[in-house]
């Protein structure tokens, strides 16, 4: 089986990317929003929506160097992955070379924190994959990621729950990549995107699964 007999045809389709380097995870972070005295801060993962009749791995290549500068190197697993919804989870080897470590059909339109919500605007299939860029990122795409964050897997899933306020999570090893323009204090994170969605569903198993994909980044793993 390969990705593409996952994913009906004709269908909108994106990948986003767990970009790990030394134990740590990259994610974009959108142009903060000032809400009464706090200021938003939405990460989202590396990717974007397919362009044309592109590939999954064609799209998350392009997104990562159109948002970071760099070229990617992906990791294959030997089981992919698959969530309809956290009752809905089942693990699938693929014949694809490099795989994502899950296709998560994501439910646009959701509240915040709450991604497997009933209430949506549509479902899309989201293949997330896990690598490392080939060098140093940068901020190519200033309007739409004024700055990235480096968290660790514990302070993922942290993000992922809740509003987590920003200088704790600098003051726990978090680090900034670029300049935030505001007080880190006032400032609140969350995750919002697909990489959401997939930790949600996964419950107590997302710890192991970003800690098994942080340990990547120190073999020679990668395709």
């Amino acid at each position: 089986m390969r990705l593409a007999d996952l994913v009906a045809p004709g269908v909108s389709r994106a990948a986003s990317l767990l970009l790990a380097d030394e134990g740590r995870f990259l994610l974009g972070a959108r142009p903060p929003v000032h809400d009464r005295g706090r200021i938003i801060i939405r990460l989202t993962g590396i990717g974007g929506w397919a362009e044309g009749d592109e590939s999954f791995v064609e799209t998350i290549r392009r997104e990562a160097l159109e948002e970071t500068g760099s070229d990617v190197r992906l990791f294959t697993f030997a089981r992919t992955v698959v969530i309809h919804s956290p009752e809905d989870i089942d693990e699938v080897p693929l014949l694809d070379r490099p795989t994502p470590v899950a296709l998560v059909f994501r439910r646009y339109g959701t509240g915040p924190f709450d991604p497997w919500s009933e209430t949506y605007q549509r479902i899309s299939p989201v293949a997330v994959f896990a690598g490392t860029l080939t060098r140093l990122p940068r901020l190519a795409k200033p309007d739409e990621h004024p700055f990235f964050l480096w968290l660790h897997p514990e302070q993922m899933i942290a993000v992922s729950d809740a509003d987590v306020p920003l200088d704790y999570l600098l003051n726990d090893g978090a680090e900034l990549f670029g300049d935030f323009e505001g007080d880190a204090s006032r400032a609140l994170v969350q995750l919002t995107d697909s990489i959401q969605a997939l930790l949600t569903a996964l419950g107590p198993r997302s710890f192991s699964l970003l800690s098994d994909i942080a340990r990547l980044t120190q073999t020679a793993s990668i395709e």
